[in-house]
């Protein structure tokens, strides 16, 4: 999933992937997501992304990927980001290790909540306890400051119609300092446009003016979420659909020109599905 999302969502790779410890692999893929979330938050304005990617896996565990996200609202038509990444991953036979740098180059007409984010360092650790997968991770973001964000992910995989059909429930958690999102209302307020520019909920709209958030510092909670992933695989081929619910915590307090709020946090829900294929 890394390979082709836009973004980090808090979801990490697993010991039980299709990758090949004894062969190098390029894999090419095209994902479509409903929505843009990042931490729980998103603009009240849709942003449904259609991301082709291609990556290289070398067999020593050091990748190499690159994708484009291309914005398919109504009205906006557009590649809306760039994504290059380089990392290394290690599975062993419970555990998994990796380390990834990605940098983001998002277009000037970006309302997504994570555009003034430029690059994103993150390590993960996980082991499996049979019953259940585990892993932690912890990752910084780089955008006028840097932030500091942790997650911790539960899943288990189900196997069916000889091991071709995986079914992988997952629960997260994510918490970290929020400079990124206090950029997005500072350089994005001004945007014009139905919902850019202004958080999911944001108690009133806000267009001009000064604008920041007041704890954008503060090292917090920033969500829960459940994500359900089934994917199908034949040959090199495999073709997933992921479903994603986002239950937001911790409301930012936003003072501008026209007064303080507090914004309000709505649950959230976007589901996303791609193909991807291999080659060895």
């Amino acid at each position: 999933m890394l390979i082709i999302s836009p973004s980090v969502y808090g979801q990490f790779n697993s010991p039980q992937n299709d990758k090949s410890e004894e062969e190098s692999e390029i894999r090419i893929g095209l994902r479509y997501a409903s929505d843009y979330y990042y931490m729980g938050r998103a603009d009240s304005a849709k942003a449904p992304y259609l991301t082709p990617s291609i990556a290289y896996y070398h067999k020593s565990g050091f990748s190499l990927r690159s994708a484009l996200s291309y914005l398919t609202a109504s009205g906006e038509g557009r590649v809306d980001l760039y994504t290059i990444s380089g990392g290394y991953d290690y599975y062993g036979e419970k555990t998994a290790i990796g380390i990834s740098i990605s940098e983001y180059i998002f277009s000037d007409q970006s309302y997504a909540v994570q555009a003034e984010m430029s690059t994103y360092l993150n390590m993960y650790g996980g082991y499996d306890f049979s019953i259940f997968m585990l892993y932690a991770d912890a990752s910084l973001g780089f955008s006028d400051d840097m932030d500091v964000f942790t997650g911790v992910e539960i899943n288990r995989t189900f196997y069916a119609l000889k091991n071709r059909l995986r079914i992988t429930p997952a629960i997260y958690m994510n918490a970290g300092s929020q400079h990124y999102y206090n950029a997005y209302y500072t350089q994005r307020s001004n945007q014009t446009g139905s919902g850019k520019g202004k958080g999911k909920g944001a108690a009133q709209p806000i267009s001009t003016g000064s604008i920041r958030l007041e704890e954008s510092d503060q090292f917090q909670i920033l969500d829960y979420e459940a994500d359900l992933q089934l994917s199908y695989k034949v040959n090199n081929l495999r073709v997933y659909v992921s479903t994603t619910w986002t239950f937001p915590i911790h409301p930012s307090t936003v003072v501008s020109d026209q007064g303080t709020y507090e914004e309000e946090l709505k649950n959230g829900f976007y589901w996303s599905t791609g193909i991807s294929y291999t080659i060895k």
